[in-house]
């Protein structure tokens, strides 16, 4: 050890890998355990996408589809895919805050200040909804820390990783282009940020995100910028009144995300009723704490100033990537002294939001117990797939091509079946308001058409209809050669509570 209060590197690298690596195999092991569907249903979107290997589709860029789809290879497309997926992002997310922590605070304080945010709400109980925001936050750390190394050593090879990360970022989900300006600021508020652009260090940054990002943008010139479409219908709202409720909402909402590292961090601040900043002498710990203030400071102003200048309603997870590195910056700033127990106490506290964070989990498993409701996560996933299966390989020996219906029900068909058959995009849920039944929405690969001509299945859900015979109008009228099975497909939740089963009508569409 460095002295009595600190780690050595080893020492510290130990206990980093060894906490990481336990948390990452309890929120694989988890839901494996106690889920057989996935709580969310973006995690059945990704699915239904991943094997179609495109560009984009018109809500967003398709990078956590190719993650996840060859997490699905190496995987034999097993359940725990998505959940894989997630703790990679978690890892790189964690690595890039402890490597950057280390180059400004002592190999203790660095890893308190990492672990601080160990238990965060999308690395633990929401890591089960892999999606595009885990691995925006994934890329948007990495790049703060490549950026960082990039800047203070004027490298040549961080400012060529700090490219590709960034270009990859904005695969993830466009909000990355917040970062950008916070990096940008950073640079042109500093006199040493303002002489790097008299090298070839920033220039070689933003050639390299370019190139990485310009298949996108020739993918949205090509689809009339379906993405920014869907945005503004998805997010927009008439009353004037939603520019003062929509930010309110958001920052009362960011608690969630930097809360429980502050509640971790407290024993080592010396802010919480005297708000006193640290006097840091050494000039490699101000450019920090001045560029990690900037990366989460002014993408939070950002997202306030988008919702009232355009009166959306952005959710609160697009704070999500702006908190990672809140830990070492609180430590920066305000940290008071080294406490020789406050390892083990930041220890005990991780542990306990853990816990809070497995209690949630367990609530779906057992609220069905308590209301009589089912849960998205206790759906017979194989067991329908298995049904669906019986169901068309009964008529046909060729593999089912398509399966389109009631959103989730079509996906989890798709997920479940053996053949994988494509999920046709035109979900009921997210195309209200295209007339043409036949239409193609931007990025997707099947159309009304498609289905009529090579064949496929229709699911949808009859639980809440009297009848069992119940065939929604749409289905002859965009499927006129549809037969409907006269059989309902009858799942029980996979709980052993009294809830109602799901009752799911189906028909095939003959190839």
């Amino acid at each position: 050890m460095n002295s009595m209060n600190d780690f050595s590197p080893k020492t510290a690298a130990i206990w980093f890998w060894s906490l990481v690596s336990f948390s990452a195999v309890l929120w694989v092991i988890l839901p494996a355990v106690f889920h057989t569907a996935y709580r969310v249903t973006d995690v059945i979107e990704l699915q239904g996408i991943a094997k179609e290997w495109v560009l984009s589709t018109r809500k967003h860029p398709m990078l956590p589809a190719w993650i996840l789809e060859i997490v699905n290879i190496i995987t034999n497309r097993n359940f725990v895919a998505p959940f894989i997926a997630s703790q990679i992002c978690v890892i790189i997310s964690l690595w890039s805050v402890w490597q950057l922590g280390r180059k400004v605070l002592s190999e203790k304080s660095a890893l308190i200040g990492t672990l601080a945010i160990l238990p965060y709400y999308f690395f633990t109980y929401h890591s089960l909804v892999y999606n595009q925001n885990l691995t925006l936050i994934a890329f948007w750390s990495l790049s703060i820390y490549l950026f960082f190394q990039a800047y203070q050593t004027n490298r040549i090879l961080y400012w060529i990783l700090s490219g590709v990360s960034i270009g990859i970022a904005f695969h993830a989900k466009y909000p990355a282009a917040f970062l950008v300006v916070s990096m940008l600021i950073f640079m042109f508020t500093q006199p040493e940020g303002r002489k790097k652009w008299y090298g070839i260090g920033p220039y070689l940054t933003t050639i390299i995100a370019f190139l990485i990002f310009v298949p996108h943008i020739i993918w949205l010139y090509q689809n009339d910028f379906a993405t920014f479409d869907y945005a503004n219908h998805r997010y927009t709202y008439s009353k004037q009144i939603f520019r003062i409720i929509a930010p309110s909402f958001f920052v009362l909402y960011q608690m969630e995300h930097w809360l429980p590292t502050v509640i971790i961090l407290y024993p080592a601040l010396d802010f919480i009723w005297r708000w006193k900043f640290k006097t840091l002498k050494n000039e490699n710990e101000k450019q920090c704490a001045k560029y990690l203030f900037c990366c989460f400071m002014i993408p939070f102003l950002i997202c306030i100033a988008v919702m009232v200048i355009k009166n959306y309603w952005l959710s609160a997870s697009y704070g999500a990537p702006f908190w990672t590195y809140l830990g070492i910056w609180l430590l920066l700033q305000f940290q008071s002294k080294e406490l020789p127990n406050t390892f083990f106490h930041t220890l005990k506290l991780v542990a306990v939001l853990e816990v809070v964070m497995i209690l949630l989990l367990l609530c779906g498993v057992f609220t069905p117990y308590l209301n009589g409701k089912p849960k998205k996560q206790l759906f017979a996933t194989n067991d329908f797939g298995v049904k669906c299966d019986q169901i068309w390989y009964s008529r046909f020996e060729i593999p089912c091509r398509y399966v389109t219906g009631d959103w989730p029900l079509c996906g989890y068909a798709c997920y479940a079946m053996r053949d994988r058959p494509s999920l046709h995009y035109y979900w009921n849920i997210y195309d209200e308001g295209i007339s043409n039944m036949n239409a193609k929405p931007s990025g997707t690969w099947a159309t009304d058409s498609d289905l009529n001509q090579k064949g496929g299945m229709i699911v949808w859900n009859i639980s809440n209809n009297k009848s069992d015979n119940y065939v929604p109008d749409w289905v002859y009228k965009r499927f006129p050669k549809a037969e409907v099975i006269s059989e309902p497909i009858i799942l029980p939740y996979k709980t052993r509570a009294n809830v109602p089963p799901i009752k799911i009508g189906a028909a095939i569409i003959p190839p």
